[in-house]
């Protein structure tokens, strides 16, 4: 017996990236799908992503992003931007506020932190907790090489075998052993819709189970970039994200 899900974070408003990778779901006919949030913000298609994740009846999480519009929270300027990107990034978050329908705040204000996915049954199940940064919070960073220990006694301290996340835009799979001999799948399914350089493509995550063990992939995914590029150009939105998707995508 085997069972496959598919996992998607960061989309990030970019409604031509989420239909491509939807629609690479569908090529392989895997019908349970999760996201992990960060719907909004970036990309001129907020209401429709939100719209079409909610019409796929698609079980999300909630991002620091869509956290940060529904409840109005205020732009915290962060170092590690240069000027520009912190002029942009709040100019961005306050068009996402004012166009998002009040319908479709309400869908993101009522998003869990977490959820939890079982993979099989009785002694041979295995349990992912689905988040969109970490179990401990919506805007920390777990990459890579986060240390071992701190992940298996976040694992432990949730009771699961394994964690799937977003939030650093950089996909990756990792196997860990505990102390106590268990094996842990931690992962991160990179971003849909708001690529970093070296990751040109939308990418999504499939997580596979088979008679108590459990394995992940991350599946990389064209979609018309260009169309996004001119959306953004043609919108309301700074150009920086425009300059930034053709930088790190067509450069």
């Amino acid at each position: 017996m085997i069972r496959q899900i598919a996992v998607f974070s960061d989309v990030h408003a970019n409604l031509p990236a989420l239909k491509a990778v939807l629609e690479d779901i569908d090529a392989r006919q895997i019908t349970e799908i999760y996201c992990l949030g960060d719907l909004v913000d970036f990309a001129p298609w907020p209401n429709e992503v939100i719209e079409l994740v909610r019409q796929r009846q698609i079980p999300t999480v909630m991002g620091n992003h869509d956290d940060r519009v529904a409840f109005d929270r205020p732009v915290t300027p962060m170092a590690k931007h240069p000027p520009e990107e912190r002029d942009a990034r709040v100019e961005a978050i306050a068009l996402s506020k004012a166009t998002i329908s009040a319908e479709n705040m309400a869908y993101l204000r009522d998003l869990p932190f977490k959820r939890r996915v079982v993979l099989g049954e009785g002694d041979k199940a295995k349990s992912l907790l689905l988040v969109h940064a970490s179990a401990n919070a919506i805007h920390e960073y777990i990459y890579e090489d986060h240390s071992p220990s701190a992940l298996a006694e976040m694992c432990a301290a949730n009771h699961t075998d394994g964690m799937l996340m977003g939030h650093t835009h950089h996909a990756y799979v990792r196997q860990l052993a505990t102390e106590q001999g268990k094996s842990l799948l931690m992962g991160n399914t990179g971003a849909t819709g708001r690529i970093k350089p070296g990751e040109p493509l939308a990418t999504y995550m499939i997580c596979t189970w088979q008679e108590g063990d459990i394995s992940a992939e991350i599946v990389t995914v064209e979609y018309n970039v260009v169309e996004t590029v001119s959306a953004i150009i043609h919108s309301q939105i700074p150009d920086f994200y425009a300059r930034e998707l053709i930088n790190n995508s067509l450069g």
